[in-house]
């Protein structure tokens, strides 16, 4: 199967000189970008060709031992704004947009509720078992070796042009038995503040979604909390409130800061030692 491209009126920035400077793969935008082992794939998305841009399902590796670029097996669809995480050593490619070829005029793009697993091994793409809602703009992480999706705007079902609304849906796949599972609704309906990233993030076994944007029709309005969700609870908790958060932002990265729960000494113990 060889890579295709379709037509697609979108915007496009300045990121194509730098990435002429990165790399020999075409440029991108509205891209996956995932990892195995010590590999990068760069996945689906949106490139100029002949100055149209068009969405692709070509997929490129990066070899980070070899300090080169290859093509590999390219996605089963055209796909932008989708999202992929690694299990396993496998990627899975969720959601996302697809062209529409019936009637590209009046509505140019419909919404993906797939889930494709690559096998690296095999160099093959797999359908695996659907979302109940067809989705973009979600948040996605891996807890315990399962893939949570939050969030986002969509429909359910697959994608026949009904009413997209702003979701607070919390779907959870399960790579072993190939199945989903509805999780604990998110507090209100939230947004991923980009198409193609997420801000959400895993650190002992516990869920963490920093920020996004409340309501579809909403985006200048800015969540500023930090939400947790314990899997055994099964309920979400709201950790942090006010938090400084923006809108240009592109991933949020949780860590542990301090995993064995130290504090500074008191300031006259330290200002004794230094007497001494």
């Amino acid at each position: 199967m060889e890579c295709s491209s379709t037509s697609l009126a979108l915007y496009h920035d300045r990121g194509n000189q730098f990435w002429e400077k990165l790399c020999t793969a075409e440029f991108r935008e509205l891209y996956a970008l995932g990892s195995v082992h010590n590999d990068l794939y760069v996945i689906g998305g949106q490139m100029k060709v002949k100055n149209q841009y068009l969405i692709t399902n070509c997929v490129d590796k990066y070899s980070v031992e070899r300090d080169s670029w290859r093509r590999v097996c390219p996605l089963p669809l055209q796909l932008a704004c989708h999202a992929v995480v690694t299990v396993n050593n496998k990627l899975y490619v969720i959601g996302g947009w697809t062209p529409q070829m019936d009637l590209p005029d009046e509505e140019p793009d419909r919404l993906s509720n797939r889930l494709l697993q690559y096998d690296p091994s095999q160099d093959q793409w797999r359908e695996r078992a659907p979302m109940k809602f067809s989705k973009y703009r979600f948040s996605t992480a891996v807890v315990n070796s399962e893939i949570y999706v939050l969030g986002g705007i969509g429909c359910v079902g697959r994608d026949k042009g009904q009413v997209r609304k702003c979701l607070d849906v919390v779907e959870i796949y399960n790579p072993d038995g190939d199945f989903w599972r509805e999780g604990p609704p998110m507090p209100s309906p939230l947004l991923s503040l980009r198409t193609n990233s997420t801000n959400a993030g895993a650190v002992d076994g516990k869920l963490y979604v920093c920020g996004g944007f409340h309501g579809a029709d909403r985006h200048e309005v800015i969540s500023k909390e930090i939400l947790e969700l314990d899997p055994w609870e099964n309920q979400w908790n709201v950790v942090a409130i006010n938090v400084l958060m923006h809108d240009s932002y592109d991933v949020c990265l949780v860590a542990r800061m301090n995993p064995r729960d130290l504090i500074p000494p008191p300031s006259d113990l330290v200002e004794e030692g230094h007497e001494h």
